[in-house]
């Protein structure tokens, strides 16, 4: 059922604004209505701080929590040092792997610079003047390596090579000129080379090799270290990204609230049943320093007038909530009209079970249904909402499964269970309740499970005419209600050609009251546009003349016709879905019969073939039903009543955005 809404008023001083609005956020059952669209905050404290925390957030790759927790808080100013500091922290943490990539890089564009001359006959000083490098090989004190290392930063390398001080230094081109000085500062000695000494110095290469591998062998320390810090730091993370992104959802919403110099002014809808207990609440937080007043939908002239749409709640139990969401991804319905929630959840089962008849099958629908409920597995706990769909029709199918006699696709399992259910309810033995396969002398039987499909149309498209005509009745579109194609006249027509289709399959057949009885509801839909502005008392103002009525009129009757017969006429795939999978299920039950009695190891190849068969008729057809049974609900339900959305009841909670 739709909840009633109630629209409330809140005066709030500034002073107690901040935790007015963190109360509603942790509530989460108020809607604002902003008096000016408010964008998203850009600049300020809140958001610098957001930023350093998603920084945080992106070099250690944290998580967030499943959830807010209850009454979280607002951040004060040791919020904003804190932030700053763990912040620092992890930069100066992270500076030693900064550090280290740079350096590898460095060593793997000298490695690769030093093994592509390496087979170049030059002269060792030519080398200098071709090369990417500058090559310095000599002695260094090893107390000095430090120093000039650091003073160079990333400008250059220095290698020890050798016993005695030997070293390897490299730069770049642009950086061979401050190589040179600070060589010479610590004392550096350059080895001096024969003049005819061609190539690269035997220790280039091996040294290179040998400082990358120590290098490479740092990277799980420092993979390690960084996984430590960021377990340390997760939880104060956690609860300062929340603490944030609470005043910036805060900061937002007052953005677009109404204010004076002193106060604030707080539009919403309401639940009416959560009115009372949002007032307790609001008056105990400011000890009573907030004006509240509300109104129902209908005292408000801007509803009245059509001007504001009232917000759209759904309230049901978990497995009647389940189906919410197909409802509201085709259109939220008007507020105080019919909600069909229900009657979708029942007819979803329904369709479904009727075209997925399988005891076994149905069974591990029931366990997936279960698992997700229960949320079992951590992956698919944001599915959970759904389990009670999946635990519905896997039940529905197991019981059709039980009336065809099949299980796991095995349709000789289940008969002596059948026929001592049979025999106990009805007095003889059946090896099925229901026949849907073709066999010989059960053709009749398979057109009678047609029929019946064909009724459980006619039944659920019944009610959505039902629901459009009650639904524009309350809305006061008395004329819609009554003349159209969705209207009493078009559903007039429409059982009363059901009536003689029926009468004429029981041997019977037309009859002269039959004309007037098909061309009175017709005439409503040819005039329903002059009728209807009769009826509600408006004028006809689009004024069309006689020539252009009388074509619309025509175009709205063979409309009309065109649509209901298509309409019933598309249950039939209820019942042709149902017999392909009861020929798939033959399939794979004759298979797993033919490799059993003829191949070597034929059991096992039979239970292989069982497995593989009832996979794929779970996954594939499975998801091929559901989508026919949205398809049904979209196009021959949800089209006769849903012409109209509704807006759906969005209330200001706090939640973590994808950023």
């Amino acid at each position: 059922m739709s909840l009633a809404m109630r629209k409330v008023e809140l005066v709030v001083l500034k002073a107690d604004m901040d935790s007015v609005l963190a109360c509603l956020g942790d509530l989460g059952c108020c809607q604002p209505v902003r008096a000016s669209a408010s964008a998203a905050v850009q600049a300020g404290p809140v958001q610098d701080a957001l930023r350093s925390l998603l920084e945080i957030r992106d070099k250690l790759s944290l998580g967030l929590p499943e959830a807010m927790g209850k009454s979280p808080r607002l951040p004060g100013p040791e919020d904003y040092r804190a932030v700053d500091l763990l912040l620092e922290r992890v930069e100066q943490s992270l500076d030693e792997e900064a550090r280290w990539k740079a350096r590898r890089e460095q060593l793997q564009d000298a490695l690769s610079e030093a093994e592509a001359f390496s087979g170049l006959a030059l002269p060792f000083r030519e080398l200098d003047h071709l090369s990417f490098l500058s090559l310095r090989l000599g002695r260094l004190e090893a107390k000095e390596i430090p120093a000039v290392q650091e003073s160079l930063g990333d400008r250059a390398l220095i290698l020890p090579v050798g016993p005695g001080g030997s070293v390897l230094a490299l730069a770049s081109k642009k950086g061979r000129f401050a190589l040179d000085t600070e060589l010479k500062r610590a004392g550096f000695q350059a080895k001096v080379f024969p003049p005819d000494f061609n190539g690269l110095p035997p220790e280039l290469v091996p040294g290179l090799k040998s400082e990358l591998l120590a290098l490479e062998a740092r990277r799980e320390e420092l993979e390690g270290h960084r996984l430590a810090l960021g377990k340390e730091i997760l939880a104060a993370w956690q609860s300062l990204y929340t603490s944030f992104s609470i005043a910036r959802d805060i900061e937002e919403v007052r953005l677009g609230m109404e204010s004076t110099a002193l106060a604030y002014r707080i539009l919403a809808w309401v639940p009416k049943r959560a009115l009372p207990g949002l007032q307790r609440d609001l008056t105990s937080l400011t000890s009573g320093r907030i004006g509240i007043r509300s109104w129902k939908p209908e005292e408000l002239p801007s509803v009245r007038r059509g001007e504001e749409a009232v917000p759209v709640l759904l309230g049901h139990r978990a497995f009647v909530r389940s189906f919410e969401r197909l409802v509201i991804s085709y259109g939220a319905p008007l507020y105080g009209t019919i909600d069909p929630t229900p009657v979708v959840a029942f007819f979803f089962v329904l369709l479904f079970s009727i075209m997925f008849g399988d005891l076994g099958q149905g069974a591990v629908i029931v366990l997936a249904g279960l698992v997700l409920t229960r949320g079992w597995i951590k992956g698919l706990r944001r599915f959970r909402k759904f389990g009670p769909i999946f635990t519905g029709v896997g039940i529905g199918s197991m019981v059709m499964g039980l009336l065809v006699g099949s299980v796991f696709s095995n349709d000789r399992a289940l008969e002596p269970l059948t026929r001592a259910i049979s025999t106990a309810l009805l007095g003889q033995p059946m090896d099925r309740f229901l026949t849907i396969m073709p066999e010989s002398g059960s053709v009749g039987k398979l057109f009678a499970f047609f029929g019946f499909t064909l009724s459980v149309g006619v039944v659920y498209n019944s009610i959505g005419l039902g629901i459009n005509m009650v639904n524009k009745w309350r809305l006061g579109k008395r004329g819609e209600a009554l003349f159209g194609k969705t209207g009493l006249s078009g559903a007039l027509f429409f059982w009363w050609a059901l009536g003689i289709g029926i009468r004429t399959l029981l041997g019977g057949g037309p009859a002269w009251f039959d004309i007037p009885g098909l061309l009175i509801p017709l005439a409503g839909v040819f005039c329903a546009d002059s009728l209807a502005a009769l009826v509600d008392g408006k004028r006809d103002e689009e004024h069309e003349g006689a020539f252009a009525a009388v074509v619309k009129g025509i175009v709205e009757i063979i409309e009309s016709v065109s649509y209901y017969f298509s309409n019933t006429l598309s249950f039939l795939r209820v019942g042709a879905f149902a017999l392909s999978h009861a020929v798939l299920s033959f399939i794979v039950f004759a298979m797993g019969d033919l490799v059993r009695t003829r191949a070597p190891a034929g059991l096992l190849w039979e239970i292989v073939i069982v497995i593989i068969g009832n996979a794929v008729i779970l996954v594939l057809e499975g998801m091929i039903v559901a989508i026919q049974v949205v398809r049904l609900n979209y196009y021959e339900f949800f089209s006769k009543f849903l012409t109209e959305i509704g807006v759906e009841f969005s209330p200001f909670r706090f939640e973590y955005r994808k950023e």
